[in-house]
């Protein structure tokens, strides 16, 4: 214990002696973030429409007017014929094309289809899906007004009433979706990284040689390389959280020293993962290099950003193996629904398995040597 104690101490002075990894270790992590935080957004609102109005009619307004009075659809301007909406949406000058058919008003008086065409532009699918459902409802809900007119309908009521309440996040905001899941992200960018660099640092710079005549077991050495992150990781922790309440306005629901338990054991896997990237990586380059390999796995097969149900098969089966897809359910857990270690424990008990299989190869595999 004092040997491994030894150790440990040693890794927090070599960080001390670089003021510069100290500022990143505290500065990028809160960064990443604020930028990742407020940057990604799935709440569409404010898409830049034009209007092509060939109906000129009461009728035709109103449908603009309902359109123009919700958060989603920003009417910018008006224009003549097809070309010009089409000019407008390929200069992205625009996002949406509203055209209303020369019949829209006569048709709506005398009980024909009143038509329109919502042109969007669907390079970016998530915006142009959420436009046309937006749309579509605006549509259905003058349908339903026009119908309950004509049936003579007096119900305060619709036939049908089906009520939706949303749990968790009822506003629906991205930022309460997006920035837990971020917060296991930013971990995992900045320890695999450091973990990997500064141990390939040491070997090229003959500090590992020094070990090789110490009493020390290569269990001991791993764990004591591991400790000092540890340590980094839980500070990494603090200011993720905080900054997540202050400024996002999240708040963990369940337990915060459940939290902290089971992303510590995350942080241990990233760590050994680290570790074992620094035992096949010869320079700090390699080692940087396969980090950033190893990263972008960690982002798009965890569930932070797309689910993991609508993968295909074969890539659902990898997620398995990606320890960040078990952090990601443990955090949104606990942060967004206040989950217990009971309704968690599947997550838990594979992230714990993960751990001690990646850090045991870590350790078979790390040599007190420089080569």
């Amino acid at each position: 214990m004092t040997r491994l104690l030894a150790l440990t101490w040693k890794e927090l002075l070599q960080l001390k002696r670089d003021p510069l990894n100290l500022k990143m270790i505290v500065i990028i992590p809160v960064m990443q973030l604020l930028v990742f935080g407020y940057a990604i957004n799935y709440d569409v609102k404010h898409l830049t429409t034009v209007v092509m109005d060939e109906s000129r009619s009461f009728e035709s307004r109103e449908l603009v007017a309902k359109m123009d009075a919700t958060d989603y659809f920003d009417i910018i301007g008006r224009v003549d014929s097809f070309d010009q909406m089409q000019q407008a949406i390929d200069s992205a000058h625009a996002a949406v094309g509203l055209v209303i058919d020369r019949d829209f008003g006569k048709n709506r008086h005398r009980g024909a289809p009143a038509e329109a065409l919502l042109v969007v532009n669907a390079s970016d699918s998530t915006t142009s899906t959420q436009a046309m459902s937006i749309a579509s409802g605006i549509a259905n809900g003058i349908s339903m007004q026009v119908l309950g007119q004509r049936a003579s309908w007096r119900a305060d009521s619709l036939p049908i009433d089906v009520r939706v309440r949303p749990w968790y996040n009822p506003e629906l905001k991205t930022s309460n979706f997006i920035v837990p899941g971020l917060i296991v992200v930013v971990l995992t960018f900045t320890l695999i990284t450091f973990t990997a660099s500064s141990i390939v640092k040491e070997r090229e710079l003959g500090t590992l040689e020094q070990l090789q005549v110490t009493p020390i077991t290569r269990t001991q050495l791993v764990v004591g390389k591991i400790l000092p992150f540890v340590l980094i990781g839980y500070i990494q922790l603090t200011l993720l959280t905080l900054t997540m309440d202050w400024l996002f306005d999240v708040h963990i629901a369940g337990s915060a020293a459940a939290l902290y338990v089971f992303t510590g054991l995350y942080i241990a896997a990233v760590l050994g993962l680290g570790i074992l990237l620094s035992t096949i990586a010869q320079t700090q380059t390699q080692a940087t290099q396969l980090s950033m390999m190893i990263l972008l796995p960690f982002v798009f097969l965890s569930g932070f950003i797309f689910p993991i149900g609508g993968m295909p098969d074969i890539f659902r089966w990898i997620t398995w193996l990606v320890p960040a897809n078990y952090a990601v359910q443990i955090v949104r857990g606990i942060v967004m629904r206040g989950a217990t270690v009971a309704q968690l424990w599947q997550p838990i008990l594979l992230l714990g398995v993960y751990t001690v299989a990646i850090v045991g190869l870590a350790v078979m595999r790390f040599k007190k040597t420089a080569a």
